[in-house]
This record gives structure tokens, sequence and C-alpha cells, in this order.
């Protein structure tokens, strides 16, 4: 590879990280604390798994993201709504407010999160094997989330009918900024590639065309391809409460 390929190659990989890192500076997306425990089971368990934090949140956890507002439409009776608190962070950023675990990156952010949401999805699941579980994930957190689905569907730990996936802005989604600009970034930032593989696991999708988390252009498609990325995330990644498909 040429020293003008590598160059290439590695400004690409940057834009994608900055994709998925801005997500964060743009609105704050964590969400709201768990809900209080109920007895007996409930009929279902919602899990929101939110994207990366603003630099002024802790952790994942933030009452004002776009994944609070969308979990909050589930609270009635009957439904438990949880959100899974991990370090949402892409890069290591000094002071960023991510406590204990600020100088990790990427890949161990999603490590954690992949940890907790499937230790509680097993604990959940062990306790009410009849309650319904329905996985939230947006932008990191639909990372996450779809990875701990594929996980599921592949190790048959809960039967396909109790347990279904929304996954809103997946970075790994067919034109997702992990599938269509693939590898190691930086050393801890590795984008991983597409992930369609949920067996029979109901799993939806929801992307708003032109943004660039989970509908990125690339240089071949487009001479504009930069700025019709940067535009689109700009002006649609936190958009999904109001969005219908």
């Amino acid at each position: 590879m040429s020293g003008i390929d590598r160059t290439f190659r590695h400004a690409v990989g940057l834009l994608a990280t900055a994709l998925i890192a801005a997500a964060g500076t743009v609105v704050l997306t964590a969400a709201t604390a768990s809900a209080e425990e109920q007895s007996p089971c409930p009929d279902r368990y919602v899990l929101a798994v939110d994207g990366t934090k603003n630099f002024d949140s802790p952790d994942s956890i933030d009452p004002d993201s776009p994944l609070a507002e969308i979990s909050a439409r589930y609270r009635a009776p009957g439904t438990i709504v949880e959100h899974i608190r991990y370090p949402a962070v892409v890069v290591p950023l000094p002071d960023s407010g991510s406590s204990d675990e600020e100088a990790i990156a990427y890949d161990r952010s999603k490590e954690v999160g992949h940890q907790r949401l499937r230790e509680t999805i097993k604990v959940r699941h062990s306790s009410c094997p009849d309650s319904e579980l329905v996985i939230l994930g947006y932008s990191q957190g639909a990372s996450i989330a779809g990875d701990v689905l594929a996980e599921i569907a592949a190790d048959g730990s809960v039967p396909p009918q109790q347990i279904r996936g929304i996954l809103y802005s997946d970075p790994r989604d067919i034109r997702g900024v992990e599938t269509r600009f693939p590898g190691e970034v930086i050393p801890g930032v590795t984008l991983g590639g597409g992930r369609d593989n949920f067996g029979t696991i109901d799993v939806q999708r929801i992307c708003i065309e032109g943004d660039a988390v989970c509908d990125s252009v690339t240089p071949g498609e487009s001479d504009e391809w930069l700025k019709e990325n940067v535009t689109g995330y700009l002006l649609l990644h936190t958009d999904y409460p109001d969005y219908t498909p």
C-alpha cells in the first residue's frame, strides 16, 4: 500500500470515528436510571442502551438523550424500563467525565456495555422466563445491542419468541459507518464491519436516510462525501424520537 493510500485510509477512518464520537457533542446521549423492580414478574422488560456520551455526562445515563424519550413511551403497567450503564466513550479524552474508566476508548466501552447488557438479560430472563425482553439501542448503544442480539441468536440463551430488538442508527447497519469503513482507526478504536445475523429474533433497524452513522456515503459514491456525511449527521442524527419509519 502506498503512502498516499495509507494516508487516505487513515483519514477515512478518522472521519468514521468522528461521526460516532460526535453523537455526544450534539445532544446529551445517555439515558434515565433503572425503574424500580416490581413483583410479580412484569409482562415485559425494556432494556435500553444509549449512544456516545456528552462531554459533561459521566457515562451513558442521561435523561435528555433521544433514547430516554423513546423508551419513556414504553412506561405502562406491566412494563419495567431499565437503562444499561456503561462508559459510552469513543476516544479516551482526559477529564471527559467518565470517572474511573476515562482512559478507555471505543472497543473497551463496547465490551463493558456488551457485558452489562448480557448480564441484565440473563438475570431478568432467569427470574422471569415468561416476560418479554425488548432491547432498544441508539448509535453506539445500537452497535452494542445488535451484537448482543446476534450472540443470543447464535447461542439460544433466550428463546427468540421472548426477545426482540429495535436499533436506532446502528453503525453496523448495511450502510452504517462501521460497515462501510471497517478496521482499526487508532489503537482502541476499531470499526467492526457489518452485522446482520439475528436468526429468527425480530430485530427492527430504524435509520433516517442521510444520517451518516447508519447511512454513510463513501468516497466512491460522491465527490462531496465528506460534506454529505457531516451535514447529514448534524441535521438528522438526533431526530429519532420524532421520526416515523
